[in-house]
């Protein structure tokens, strides 16, 4: 595969990271800003219904990755079994996306929650009409494992270039422009950019199998694979863990430093910034120790990091001052790296060895099965951070226990998923 359709296919994660992520960092803080928040934001839904949304949403997203990932393994036209979804489905993700921002009314109400819970549900329906077969064509396109790091790697860049646009380049407009002008401008840059591999990827028509499962049972076929279970459990943990943090960060960087949505941006911008950086570091360890230890390492230091953030703004010499947090996350960025980088690389080694021992080509199957549970996981913990964390224990000032609790409950996730990892014998 020549360097520039790797460029070009991997550039599509851009409008991955940035769309996913704009909604996760967000919609919380926009829909139920704390009390006193200094851009005088007005609550549009209560906090926990907040969290139920994403539930609602996250539940729709759930269940269309299985059935999205069927139909295209089993779809078959002269642009091949994941293009078409990929181009059909962009522009109605883009369009449910910046309607998320322009809720009904400007002050709290029932149409706001019902509202939320349809354009919400919408955009993760959308998300993955576009992402599974997207990441399912990894394994088809490339085909050596060393390749695939380094086409995982261009990803990881345009993911993490994604993210922070979501973090910096979303709180810089926020801050001059408003929420409603990041939603319309992001929503745009994101939707060209799943064109990319439209434009540059011929995928080979027609392709058939002898013998095909139906749905359930490509899912039991999928979930009976040990390395597949013991990867997917590990995974679980990291976005738990991650989705967590980038719920509570932009209240970490108002309530507990004291900062607004500009810093809070570059607040969650500087790990990704750093993670770039890692990025060839990652690479040699991995070539040289292998994509599991690389992984298992990498969630012992997101572990040890994001329990330190529970001190943030104590009154205490080093934990008050802002270069605290800001230390913290810097160095959160090495160990995040190889998390953007290796799982698609394990995902596709994965499917080749499924592919060698059944004679089935399932490869959005297995992406779309770890979408399913992915993201009823990313919608648990939204809903725990939101609706039990911020609402039990305070997300405010003077009351931001439920806050602090973020960074260590994300740790424990994190070592957890070192522990799962342990079970996976791929390497």
């Amino acid at each position: 595969m020549i360097l520039r359709k790797q460029i070009m296919y991997s550039s599509a994660y851009f409008g991955i990271a940035l769309l996913i992520q704009s909604v996760v960092n967000w919609y919380g803080f926009y829909y139920a800003p704390p009390e006193g928040n200094p851009q005088g934001l007005t609550p549009l839904v209560p906090i926990g219904l907040v969290g139920i949304a994403m539930i609602i949403g996250r539940i729709v997203d759930a269940f269309a990755d299985p059935l999205v990932a069927y139909w295209s393994d089993n779809t078959h036209t002269k642009r091949g079994r994941r293009i078409p979804f990929i181009m059909f489905g962009a522009i109605p993700l883009g369009l449910s996306f910046i309607l998320i921002w322009f809720p009904i009314t400007p002050h709290t109400s029932t149409a706001n929650f019902v509202y939320l819970c349809t354009v919400i549900s919408s955009f993760f329906f959308f998300f993955t009409v576009v992402v599974a077969p997207y990441l399912a064509l990894l394994p088809e396109i490339v085909k050596s494992s060393k390749e695939r790091v380094k086409v995982s790697s261009f990803q990881a860049v345009a993911n993490i270039l994604g993210l922070i646009s979501a973090s910096v380049v979303a709180g810089f407009l926020i801050h001059k422009f408003g929420y409603k002008a990041m939603g319309l401008i992001l929503g745009i840059l994101g939707t060209l950019s799943f064109f990319m591999p439209v434009l540059s990827i011929r995928e080979e028509p027609y392709i058939r199998q002898e013998k095909g499962l139906n749905l359930f049972e490509s899912i039991t076929a999928t979930l009976k694979n040990r390395n597949f279970v013991f990867y997917l459990m590990s995974t679980l943990m990291f976005w738990f863990s991650i989705n967590i943090l980038s719920i509570a960060t932009p209240y970490i960087v108002n309530v507990l430093m004291g900062l607004g949505e500009k810093l809070a941006g570059v607040f969650q911008g500087i790990p990704f910034m750093i993670a770039i950086f890692a990025a060839p570091l990652i690479n040699k360890i991995a070539a040289v120790k292998g994509k599991k230890y690389t992984m298992s390492v990498s969630l012992i230091a997101m572990g040890i990091l994001f329990a330190l953030l529970y001190f943030i703004g104590m009154p205490y010499p080093v934990t008050q001052s802002k270069l605290y947090g800001f230390t913290i996350v810097g160095i959160l960025g090495i160990p995040l790296s190889a998390l953007f980088i290796i799982p698609n690389a394990m995902v596709a080694d994965i499917t080749d060895t499924d592919y060698a021992y059944t004679g089935q080509k399932r490869e959005a199957m297995f992406f779309g099965v770890q979408g399913l549970f992915t993201k009823a996981m990313i919608g648990f913990s939204s809903w725990f951070t939101l609706s039990v964390m911020f609402a039990k224990f305070g997300y405010s000032i003077g009351n931001e226990l439920g806050i602090r609790l973020a960074g260590p409950i994300a740790g424990i996730a994190a070592l957890l998923g070192a522990v799962f990892l342990k079970g996976y014998k791929l390497d």
